[in-house]
């Protein structure tokens, strides 16, 4: 009972701020149809239900499950088979991450189904799956993950550059990254590498742990550009805006289909490696129920309230003659969702005890909620004037990536790793469609283009303050040591 009420409250702190918000908006700026308003109130409570049993069925069911098979994966003694399987957990468990099923709706409707739903989908799940497997041979190698970072954002920056790039495809790929770093992927791949790295005994197997999921997201990025290549988008596309019927049980069925991968790969793992007791495996399989229960409830919420009720705000605040009331309406949503985001919460705390107590959590969390808040006001500025993602995102990851250089290894794998904390579900599955309704109605605007890439945004902003941070405890760290060694020659 007791994870069930932490389970229920850690949904509301997430959810109830950002819903606060938009009840206040509705009746002093915005006043969409009471319909669209209803819809959204039903959406609210859907969503909320929908990710409290989801997370209940992740947690309790399997995410134990997951732990055993990351420590009992390099008992086989086989690297092969170490890297193989991780490629068949990533994909699995980005088929069935709920993030990734809303940024691949977002962007269906954006492109006229141009660029479908489950194309985006199969998509990041392999980019995701190589990169899951990369982080495996790092571990095993013992590189730094320095090298696989720089590597990986130089070959991401060097294909935007390119003559073959899609500028619609851009905003995109940074956003399918941020998405994966979702409610059951994080979890999920930082247990299975943190087991694998134990077992191993690697030296810096903490270390090692770390970074997991920084190295997992750049995989989508670049997985959606190379999709850009193939992909023609004309250049007059629309959001398409006509209503799709959305039904309880269809939805029903579709996760059934994406949590199929799933469970199929711990069926054959409970054969051939984990031999489970019948009991562990009766809780399993509860623990999926709910998941898929959850799910179904998530995306529903989204498909019938959110989803609706978001475009239509962007699009109310898109048509208003002071329509630049956008950028601090973003600020306010950015900084109550992250201020209460409970990811955060266990970010902060693992800071605080890596800097032995140095960095407070307040003054982190602070940090962080600013970072965001002023991040969805650079996006919702972005759409206005119509700048380059390009020139917000480059400047961006230039100053990370140099910054590693400055702060330990610890410190550079939890900040990336941090990237995708600030990116909760009320960010990807509401303020995300706010963002493309405003996009949609301003002049010379286009939906897939601006409407897209605040993800990325948001996802910088942890990065830069973890390191930065980073780098005054390291200085903090220095000068102890320095008056340590003046005391001893005393």
């Amino acid at each position: 009972m007791e994870v069930v009420k932490e389970t229920v409250l850690e949904v509301l702190y997430a959810v109830f701020p950002i819903a606060a918000v938009v009840v206040i908006l509705q009746f002093t700026v915005i006043f969409m149809p009471a319909e669209i308003f209803i819809l959204f109130l039903t959406g609210l409570g859907m969503v909320s239900f929908g990710l409290i049993l989801f997370l209940i069925g992740v947690h309790s069911g399997l995410l134990p499950v997951g732990e055993m098979i990351g420590s009992a994966l390099p008992q086989t003694g086989k690297l092969w088979v170490v890297l193989v399987f991780s490629f068949i957990l990533g994909f699995a468990i980005t088929v069935a991450e709920p993030d990734v099923w809303v940024l691949a709706g977002y962007v269906d409707q954006a492109s006229g189904s141009i660029i479908p739903r489950a194309v985006l989908i199969l998509t990041v799940a392999i980019g995701l799956a190589v990169f899951v497997t990369l982080s495996m041979v790092r571990i095993v190698t013992g590189l730094s993950i320095n090298y696989f970072l720089i590597g990986g954002y130089a070959l991401i920056f060097l294909i935007i550059f390119s003559p073959w790039s899609d500028d619609y495809f851009i905003p995109i790929s940074f956003d399918s990254g941020g998405v994966t770093t979702g409610p059951m992927a994080v979890p999920f791949i930082l247990a299975f590498g943190v087991g694998i790295a134990s077992v191993l005994r690697s030296k810096t197997s903490s270390q090692d742990g770390f970074g997991l999921v920084a190295l997992a997201s750049i995989g989508p990025v670049l997985a959606v550009l190379i999709l850009g290549i193939i992909y023609d988008i004309p250049s007059d596309i629309e959001l398409d805006q006509t209503p799709t019927e959305y039904t309880l049980l269809g939805t029903f069925g579709e996760v059934g289909i994406a949590l199929t991968p799933l469970v199929l790969f711990f069926i054959f793992f409970q054969f051939y490696l984990l031999k489970l007791s019948a009991q562990k495996v009766l809780k399993l399989f509860v623990g999926i129920l709910f998941t898929w229960a959850g799910m179904t409830f998530f995306l529903h919420g989204v498909h019938i309230g959110f989803q609706p009720a978001g475009t239509e705000m962007g699009v109310i605040l898109g048509n208003l003659d002071y329509n630049y009331i956008i950028i601090p309406i973003g600020i306010v949503l950015g900084f109550v969702a992250t201020f209460a985001e409970p990811a955060v919460r266990v970010l902060i705390q693992e800071v605080e005890k890596v800097s032995s107590g140095y960095i407070p959590q307040r003054v982190m969390l602070i940090t962080i909620s600013l970072g965001v808040a002023f991040s969805i006001g650079l996006a919702m500025t972005r759409i206005i004037f119509g700048i380059n993602l390009i020139y917000l995102i480059l400047p961006g990851y230039i100053i990370a990536l140099t910054l590693i250089y400055f702060t330990s290894r610890e410190f550079t794998s939890i900040a990336f790793d941090a990237g995708g904390v600030a990116t909760g579900p009320m960010t990807v599955t509401f303020v995300v469609a706010i963002a493309l309704g405003f996009a949609d109605v301003l002049e010379d605007s286009n939906p897939l283009v601006e409407g897209f890439g605040m993800i990325s945004l948001v996802a910088l902003a942890p990065i830069l303050s973890v390191l930065i941070l980073g780098i005054l405890y390291g200085a903090k760290d220095k000068d102890k040591d320095n008056d340590s060694k003046e005391k001893s020659h005393e």
